[in-house]
């Protein structure tokens, strides 16, 4: 009997030298540094650029900064934009003259749970569950956040009509008013990161609030897949000079040419 081969997904970047430009907010640097520590880069060169945890509070003021950011890439290969939807900032941002990788996901929680169907076993029965990371931990006194999807709330009919900024405000306040008497807290624990002072100052911080923190586990599945050109199904190649659109469906971000 012949054995079948089984098929590798082929990174896009595997083969030939590669100059990287990887635009990430910095709730992912306690993984993107244990990546690029553990993985080596190999041929290729990766720079990094960090943003400030909580810049999508104002999408508008982000979506410029990192749009800054991809038009000043084009002596790289590729930029990697590590992050997702998140309030709406990804969308309208155009790749340069090089492609764009990004992943397809709502928010920071959906990439450390390694995709869309983690996500939705863990925050479908509550979409606006708090939660925080070894990330959000490092750099925030106030380290829970809310998830970005409410069920039964469309984002896109807000912005319309109420403009992106008070869009944002209205869809927290309505998070902050399903999430209040939810009695747990989530701690996504990447194991690479794992840190008991860290797990045990999070158990602290649930406690003030009178909640049970819940320990998820989490995983650098998904951002080592962008990292490595991988791609899949969950991942985005935007085309130089392609636009993100949101689709508001399972697929999260698509790409759409101007």
């Amino acid at each position: 009997m012949t054995k079948k081969s089984k098929t590798v997904e082929k990174s896009k970047f595997d083969n030939c030298p590669m100059k990287l430009k990887v635009i990430a907010c910095r709730v992912f640097k306690p993984e993107l540094d244990v990546i690029l520590k553990s993985t080596g880069t190999g041929d290729t060169d990766i720079s990094v650029d960090w943003l400030p945890l909580r810049a999508h509070d104002q999408p508008d003021t982000l979506r410029e900064e990192i749009q800054t950011l991809i038009d000043a890439a084009s002596g790289f290969d590729a930029v990697i934009l590590v992050y997702g939807l998140c309030g709406n900032t990804s969308a309208g941002l155009r790749a340069g003259t090089v492609p764009l990788f990004i992943p397809r996901a709502h928010d920071c929680s959906q990439i450390l749970l390694g995709g869309r169907s983690a996500h939705a076993e863990r925050f479908a029965d509550n979409p606006s569950r708090g939660w925080t990371s070894r990330g959000y931990m490092a750099e925030e006194d106030d380290p829970f956040r809310l998830g970005e999807t409410v069920m039964g709330w469309d984002m896109k009919s807000l912005i319309d009509q109420y403009g992106e900024d008070n869009a944002r405000y209205i869809w927290e306040s309505l998070q902050e008013s399903e999430s209040s008497d939810d009695p747990v807290l989530y701690f996504l624990d990447v194991p690479e990161t794992g840190d008991p002072v860290v797990l045990e100052g999070a158990r602290r911080k649930a406690e003030e609030r009178g909640k049970h923190l819940e320990v998820i586990p989490a995983t650098l599945s998904l951002l080592i897949r962008l990292l490595d050109g991988r791609g899949g199904d969950e991942i985005l190649q935007v085309p130089p000079g392609s636009v993100i659109r949101p689709s508001w469906d399972d697929n999260v971000i698509m790409s759409e040419m101007e």
